[in-house]
C-alpha cells in the first residue's frame, strides 16, 4: 500500500488589477524553475501528437485544481489547433490528484480506455464546478460517466481498482520525488519546469521559440 502524501499548493499574489503588470506578464518569457532531463516517457503515458514531435510538453495536473481547469479549457484547446494537431508539439497528461475526489475522477477517466481518456479529462475539466463542488462529487462523477458511455458496474469496479489507484499514487511519488513537482498545474518543456498557469501568450513564446532552433 502507498502512502498518501500531503501535499500543498503554492499560491503567489495576482496583482490582476494592474493592467500594466497584466500585459507584462503575457509578454515576458518566464524562466524555467527547473530542469529534468529524463521524464520517462513511455507508451503507457496518455499523449497527443506525433511521438517524434520536436517539442515535447508534460503536464503534472490535478482533476480539482482550477488553475488545471483554466489551462485545459483556455489554453490548451489552441495549443492543440496551433502545435499539437500540426505535428509540432507532443502533450504528455499526468495525474497529480489532490484529494481524494481527484484521485477518484482520475481513475475513472483511466477506466474508460486510451481512446476515451482525453474526452473524459475534458469534460471533468470543462464541468469542474459541477462536480468537484457537488454535495456528492462521487455521485456528480457517475452521472457523467454514465453520459459518457461507461456503465455503472464498470464505474463501481473503477473506484475499488487497487491496481489503477496505485498506479496513479505511484506517478505522483516519483513527480515529487524525481522531478520536484510540488504544485499543480506544473508543466515540462523539453525538460525545463514551470510552475503554476501560464497564460496562452507566454506558452505561445515558449514554444515558437523552442520550434526555430
Amino acid at each position: 500500500m502507498l502512502k498518501v502524501l500531503s501535499i500543498f499548493v503554492l499560491t503567489g499574489s495576482l496583482l490582476l488589477g494592474d493592467p500594466t503588470f497584466a500585459q507584462h506578464k503575457n509578454t515576458v518569457t518566464p524562466t524555467p524553475q527547473g530542469r529534468v532531463n529524463n521524464l520517462r516517457i513511455t507508451d503507457a503515458d496518455f499523449g497527443l501528437g506525433p511521438k517524434n514531435a520536436k517539442v515535447v510538453i508534460v503536464e503534472y495536473a490535478s482533476l480539482t485544481c482550477g488553475h488545471c481547469s483554466e489551462f485545459h479549457t483556455l489554453v490548451l484547446p489552441e495549443l492543440k489547433r496551433e502545435f499539437i494537431k500540426t505535428g509540432k508539439v507532443r502533450y504528455i497528461y499526468r495525474d497529480f490528484p489532490l484529494g481524494r475526489f481527484a484521485l477518484g475522477a482520475a481513475m475513472v477517466a483511466r477506466c474508460a480506455g486510451k481512446d476515451n481518456f482525453f474526452g473524459f479529462i475534458d469534460t471533468f475539466y470543462r464541468v469542474q464546478p459541477q462536480w468537484a463542488e457537488a454535495a456528492d462529487p462521487i455521485s456528480a462523477l457517475n452521472k457523467l460517466a454514465r453520459l459518457g458511455g461507461m456503465d455503472q458496474d464498470t464505474f463501481d469496479r473503477c473506484l475499488t481498482n487497487k491496481d489503477i489507484r496505485d498506479g496513479i499514487l505511484r506517478q505522483q511519488l516519483e513527480a515529487v520525488k524525481e522531478f520536484d513537482v510540488r504544485s499543480t498545474p506544473t508543466v515540462f518543456i523539453n525538460g525545463d519546469k514551470y510552475s503554476g498557469g501560464m497564460p496562452l501568450k507566454q506558452f505561445q513564446k515558449i514554444i515558437r521559440h523552442r520550434l526555430s532552433k
